[in-house]
């Protein structure tokens, strides 16, 4: 174990490498894009040179995580804990497979400005900033420095009016999450003196929450909800996941939602663990409408897109269920399930971008029939997807969804595990046909999947996910006690001035 200081620079610097590293690569990559910016081979090295970049910062948080790396007294800006070390690991899973899902995607859809690749490296700085801010401030930055490059990227695709639009949506809504964030870090301070979590959770440790902190939590809740894609603060999700391009969407769809996730644990189990009472009632509503709509809508749905865009939204309220019991289980909870549905979200992503042309707006659910009879692997890979986000036996889906349920029922609560258990018969009615279209469907002909080919980058990608998905479906091994340890630290801090 190594104990840093991070009042002084070296201890600073230290426990911000992660960030750092992935940063500096970054400047590195645009430096090098000054003077190659023009051809495919151009694009191709811009995003291996950035795929680097998310290694070597994989390397430094695990060097952070491999010697148990924590704050020399009260962290002043940034945790330093497992908990923050797993969500930033899976930001990083979902930045890697995103680069390398894009590589072949890009030159087949003439997307060649390199600059695509810096700004998925800057959007993953801000994740992983957002993910570990012990400070409201910080927390802060690193959303803005997430969405302004979101931003960028979603509507990348500068030809199509679609990309256009979702981009503007993304920009008009994300800008109004942020005020939201803002007036409620400015309510929280003017309640308690301080933007640190720490120290907001021993300011409200009497148990009683003046009215303007209150306030603040609410504007708090309400800006995340946006950001998490949670209903009602939903409605930009299904728009701008369709029009932005396929692997951005799946980059949106894990990465963005996993720092948001993150970060809304750390707020409410150390900033206001003292008054659970009163943001656990306003969780389980949400949970309810976000698992309910979003399953229900998605099952009207015919394009493949928009079905995986509003089955994202039921996955937010999946998670919020994890939220609910504010213990170490259910943020454990969260970290596993995050995990979970990044690696199938990604894969499924992966799988849509070689089936459709132009955005992939139009891939519906005839358009897959008889699938299996040609690509038998893609067929097999994007199965194993779908099973895994409906939560099926085998799939590290499932254990996502048991370990969630175990943690709200361990607080004797089952409202909520009954509502998680319909909902997921109900998405049964949307990720079935998938399959059923492949495999049971005859094949309008021999011709019509000839040009279905995955790029070696993006097949390396969907391979690893898809093993991984069966692999921890069967044994999860050690994999639920990193997730629960990864969470007790971070609930020494706050719960124990809720006395829970």
């Amino acid at each position: 174990m190594i104990r840093l200081d991070l009042s002084t620079p070296w201890g600073i610097t230290v426990g911000l490498l992660p960030e750092i590293l992935l940063s500096f690569w970054a400047l590195i990559v645009l430096l090098v894009l000054s003077w190659r910016h023009q051809t495919a081979a151009d694009s191709r090295l811009a995003g291996w040179l950035s795929f680097v970049g998310v290694v070597v910062s994989a390397a430094g948080l695990a060097a952070l995580w491999g010697n148990d790396a924590q704050a020399d007294g009260l962290a002043q800006m940034v945790a330093l804990d497992p908990y923050r070390y797993a969500a930033e690991a899976v930001a990083l899973i979902s930045a890697g497979g995103t680069i390398l899902l894009s590589l072949g995607y890009l030159e087949r859809e003439r997307l060649l400005a390199p600059e695509y690749y810096p700004l998925v490296l800057l959007a993953t700085a801000g994740m992983m900033f957002l993910a570990g801010a012990e400070d409201l401030i910080v927390l802060f930055l690193g959303l803005e420095v997430m969405s302004v490059a979101v931003y960028a990227l979603a509507g990348f695709s500068r030809a199509s009016p679609f990309s256009s639009e979702a981009a503007l949506k993304y920009f008009l809504i994300g800008a109004f999450a942020s005020g939201f964030l803002l007036y409620g870090i400015a309510l929280t301070y003017g309640a308690t003196g301080t933007t640190n979590l720490s120290l907001i959770g021993a300011q409200l440790s009497s148990g009683h929450l003046p009215l303007i902190a209150a306030l603040g939590l609410g504007l708090l809740l309400i800006g995340f909800g946006f950001k998490t894609a949670s209903v009602p603060f939903h409605m930009w999700a299904p728009d701008v996941y369709d029009g932005s391009p396929t692997p951005v969407t799946g980059f949106m769809a894990t990465g963005v939602k996993a720092a948001a996730f993150a970060a809304l644990v750390r707020v409410l189990m150390e900033g206001f663990a003292s008054a659970v009472s009163l943001w656990q009632p306003v969780i389980a509503a949400m949970a309810i409408a976000t698992m309910v709509v979003g399953n229900l809508v998605a099952l009207s749905q015919r394009s493949l897109k928009r079905m995986l865009a509003y089955s994202s939204i039921a996955h937010a309220g999946y998670l919020l269920v994890g939220v609910w019991p504010g213990s170490f289980v259910g943020a454990g909870s969260v970290l596993l399930y995050l995990l979970a549905y990044s690696l199938a979200t990604l894969a499924s992503f992966g799988f849509l971008a070689v089936l459709g042309r132009n955005g992939e707006r139009d891939v519906t659910y005839d358009d897959l029939a008889g699938l299996a009879a040609t690509r038998p692997a893609i067929a097999f890979g994007l199965s194993v997807c779908m099973l895994s986000l409906l939560g099926f036996p085998g799939t590290f889906g499932f254990i996502g969804k048991w370990y969630i349920l175990s943690a709200v029922v361990a607080r004797g609560h089952y409202i909520l595990p009954v509502i998680l258990v319909l909902t997921s018969v109900i998405s049964a009615g949307y990720y079935l046909p998938v399959i059923m279209g492949m495999y049971m469907r005859p094949s309008p002909g021999p011709e019509r999947y000839q040009s279905v080919r995955l790029s070696p980058a993006a097949a390396g990608t969907v391979l690893v996910s898809v093993v991984v998905v069966i692999v921890l479906g069967f044994w999860p091994g050690g994999l639920l006690d990193v997730a629960g340890q990864s969470a007790a630290r971070l609930t020494q801090t706050g719960l124990p001035f809720a006395g829970r």
